[in-house]
């Protein structure tokens, strides 16, 4: 099952009172990150930061603010 169809399949389920929610929440994500271009670089950068962040390399929370003091 693709992404797609699980939400759709997900969104079938959700009450109509969340309905309108979801809607603006997925309406925000499309202006947010569907109607901005970003450059080559940007998602080089991007590109390199999920591949660190899935082979660990990031600080927690915990150690980023012990390093600010």
């Amino acid at each position: 099952m693709t992404i797609k169809e699980q939400l759709i399949q997900e969104v079938e389920t959700f009450p109509d009172a969340l309905l309108a929610e979801a809607l603006d929440f997925v309406l925000f994500l499309k202006t947010r990150y569907l109607d901005t271009e970003i450059t080559t670089e940007e998602q080089d950068t991007i590109l390199l930061s999920q591949a660190a962040y899935e082979l660990g390399d990031y600080l927690t929370l915990e150690q980023y603010e012990v390093n600010q003091v």
